[in-house]
This record gives C-alpha cells, structure tokens and sequence, in this order.
C-alpha cells in the first residue's frame, strides 16, 4: 500500500512574518493582509487570542481590546522564502514531493525504507526538528492517501501516524473538510459536529440532501481514493529579506539583522549538506536607490562567524546617501569543497581569515591598493595593476622556476636619483648615494620606448656598468635625468 506524509505550517503568513524574530512567538501579534479590500486580521498568535483577539476584527477593534497588541503586514516575500524552506528541507527527507499549497508540502514514502511506525516516528522526528532549527513549528501527518495525510497533520501533536482510519475520520470535527458556509449551517442545525456522526447519516442520503459537494468532501475520506503527486523540484534559492518598518540610519540594528540572517541561510544549507560559496547583499534606499555588492568566499564554508565577519568588515566602510529601508541577503551554495594535495604541497591555513584581512587592507588603503599585482600589457618598466585575489588554486606548493642565468640585479625602490657623465654615448663617470665612481666598464645602450600615440609617452636607455671599485650596477636616463636602478649581486 502506498504511504504519504504531509507537512503542514499552522498559521503559515504569521509565521513566514515572525521567522526573523522567533522570541516575538510568545507576544501579542496579530497579522493584517493590505492588499485585501477591508484589511482584518488574519491570524494571530496564541497570547493575542487569550486577550480576545479573534480573526475577522479590524486592527483598531483588535487593539482595544489588548493594548500590548503589535499588528504586523503580510508579505508575499517572506512566505515564498518560508516555501522555499518547506520543500528544500522536505526534499533532503524524500525526492517525491509536492508543493500542495501555502505551508503544505506532500511527501510520498515509497522505496524510502520506512517499515514499520518506530522507523516513521523517527524519520518524521527529524523533519520537524529540521524545520524547527530553521524557526517553521510544523506538524506531521502519515497515513494511504495525500488528502488523509494532510487531515491527519491538521491533527498532529507534532505527529501523527493512521493505522485505523475509520477511528481516526470518525472523531474528526466536520469543519476539517472546510464545507461551504451553507453546508456548514445546515449541518450546525442538524446537531452534526463529527465527521462520524455526519457519516452515520448516509452517503447516499447525504448526496440527495446536500448535493455533489458533500460528496466530493466524503470522497477525500477514503482510503483508496488515491491520486499521484505533482512532483516539484525545489527552488535552488537561499535567501532573506525583509522591509523595515522604522528607516535604519546606523550599522549596529542593520548588522544585528544580518547576524539572524546568516545563521537562518547557514542552517537552511546544513540540512541539506550544502556550505555558502558567494553571497550577494543588497541594500534598499530611502531614495529608492539600490546598493548591491558581492562576496566570493575563499573556502566556502557555512561557519555564521566566518560569513558574518564577511559581511560586517565590508559595512564598516560603506556609507549611504539615505537610510536603509529593506535588506536582502541571498546565498549561493556549494558541495563542500576537499583538496588532494602533493607531499611538498601545502595551502594557506584559514583562506577565509586572510580573506578578511585584506578586505580590512582594502577598507584603510583604497581598493587600488590591495590585491595581487598583474604585469600590463606593455614593456614600459614597473607598469602593473592589482586585482582582488584569487582563491581557486589553493595549493601554493613549490612553483617550477627556470634556472637563472646571469647575475641577479638587485633593484632600488625607488630608483635613486644620479650624476652622470658621458662621452658621447658612454657614460665616463657616475655620482649618487649609494654607487659612486669612473665607469671602467660599459654595455648599452638598451633603448625601449613607447605609449607615443599616447600623452603618457615614454622613452628610456639603459646601461650596465662597472665602477673602478668593481661594483657592477644597473643605470637609465629619462628625458634629462639619470638613475641607478639597482645593483648586480
């Protein structure tokens, strides 16, 4: 026999809102929906209700009657973010799944190995303490048929398994079927409050009576009224947003929320035993205006200190033009990454915290005066520029270097300024800080030049040479003057 499990989310909007502040659970909320013609509320929190908060009031109805009421928004955002969690952490339980509406996910068990109920019981044990990591309280319900699975974890306490389904329908209150308001009216005065007395009454009588609805309804009850899922494949989308209700002008609440959502997307990727490879922080203006940037992560890795030390460094120097009105921070995971290294091979020992520590380097320098120098395409001397260091071939063994040939020049940086005399084009005798004598020795000159279509035009001639005290040196002229460039060791 076939075997399916639901996942259901009670009060899904209000918890979708509340995943951010989990502690909030345990105050007054109630949750509005303003894209309704006449916003009442929706759901609410337990504390909420035992004030007299009923669902159906309008937010000023409902703060008279709890003055410690909070009212907070719906938003579509935040729910299709609590989805995303639903299936993907649904998915690591079972690759059949269907997304069957807002806060259901419907599994199927088959072929997953799950015989006897101790094996259920504990494989529905871990879902929920999964979700509950990541701030979803769920209930679980298992039994033959998707749509008694779904009644059955409206039920749950957080689980529950069908064995008896006859018992188990039969004591079920009959506004779990969710009737029409007029079938519910005519069943209310017929004294029936229990699917068991509704069927004691007659499926047959009851069609004639109430018509196709009430068996449609019945029909859900079956056992072997079965149908195949809608298979989905979760989104691969890990990330977090929120609109503020009051303008953040400061780093410090602006990082306390960016603290929760590192950890909310480090958990969300542990369970499926995934780390954080890049993250993408975008920031929403006052002025409308946007600021974005990206982070590559070195070792990607889901340690919250590790990433949130990533974000916090960066925001230490960045400066907005108006306060921040809504975050998002989302995250592109990764297998965790394993290396082979060579016996001479080794790699940097935490690539993260040197990471950081450039990222520091570049806050109090300038950007372009950090990173890993790359020649310029041209022979002018000493032209480089610095890019951001790159991480991906992390062994940094003993790198194959050409034997040299020759003397090695020991170059002055700067170059340092000198005398020279020439004899036509030889130079005769040197003066500077640092070499001093008659030139008893000479080869050159080496002329380079160019960038001549250019305003940064450059000409340059080079001579080695040898002193009278046997010092062997490296010297350039550039336009009028001369240097020394180095020394031969």
């Amino acid at each position: 026999m076939d075997t399916f499990a639901a996942i259901f989310v009670p009060d899904f909007a209000l918890q979708a809102v509340l995943r951010q502040e989990a502690e909030s659970c345990s105050k007054s909320i109630a949750l509005v929906d303003p894209s309704l013609p006449k916003p009442n509320i929706i759901q609410l929190t337990s504390p909420a209700r035992a004030q007299g908060v009923i669902e159906g009031l309008t937010a000023s109805q409902a703060m008279a009657r709890s003055a410690e009421l909070r009212i907070l928004s719906r938003s579509l955002a935040q729910e299709q973010a609590a989805m995303d969690i639903l299936l993907q952490t649904a998915y690591a339980f079972s690759p059949s799944i269907e997304n069957s509406a807002p806060g259901v996910c419907t599994l199927e068990l088959k072929g997953l190995g799950l015989d006897g109920e101790s094996a259920l019981q504990d494989w529905a044990a871990q879902i929920v303490a999964a979700l509950e990591t990541l701030s979803l309280r769920v209930r679980i319900g298992v039994a033959s048929t998707p749509s008694l699975a779904l009644l059955a974890a409206k039920a749950a306490r957080p689980t529950l398994i069908v064995r008896d389904v006859d018992a188990f329908v039969s004591a079920l209150p009959v506004d779990v079927l969710e009737p029409s308001p007029s079938i519910l009216d005519i069943l209310e005065r017929w004294g029936v409050q229990t699917i068991g007395e509704l069927l004691n009454l007659g499926r047959t009588e009851l069609a004639d009576r109430l018509g196709p609805e009430i068996v449609s309804l019945l029909r859900r009850l079956s056992p072997h009224a079965s149908r195949p899922l809608k298979l989905v494949a979760p989104r691969q989308t890990f990330a977090e947003q929120v609109e503020f209700e009051v303008e953040i002008e400061t780093a410090e609440p602006l990082l306390f929320v960016l603290r929760r959502f590192v950890e909310q997307l480090a958990r969300r990727l542990d369970v499926i035993h995934l780390v954080v490879a890049q993250l993408h922080l975008q920031l929403k203006l006052g002025s409308g205006a946007v600021y974005e940037h990206h982070f590559r992560i070195p070792a990607p890795t889901a340690d919250v200190n590790t990433l949130f030390r990533t974000l916090q460094t960066h925001l230490e120097s960045v400066r907005t033009e108006t306060a921040i009105v809504g975050l998002t921070l989302e995250a592109t995971p990764c297998l965790p990454q394993t290396h082979q290294f060579g016996l001479f091979e080794t790699t940097l020992r935490d690539p993260n915290q040197f990471a950081e520590t450039l990222a520091c380097l570049t806050a109090l320098c300038g950007s372009d005066r950090v990173g890993t120098p790359v020649v310029a395409s041209t022979h002018r001397p000493d032209v480089f520029s610095l890019r951001s260091p790159q991480f991906d071939a992390q062994a940094s063994g003993a790198a194959h270097v050409d034997a040299a040939i020759g003397l090695a020049l020991r170059r002055f940086r700067p170059a340092i300024p000198a005398t020279v005399e020439f004899r036509g084009e030889r130079p005769a005798l040197l003066r500077s800080s640092s070499v001093n004598g008659a030139v008893v020795e000479v080869r050159g000159p080496y002329r380079s030049s160019g960038d001549w279509w250019d305003r940064q035009v450059w000409t340059r001639e080079e001579w080695d040479v040898q002193t009278a005290d046997g010092t062997l040196c490296r010297i350039f002229r550039t336009g009028t003057e001369c240097f020394v460039e180095g020394v031969y060791d």
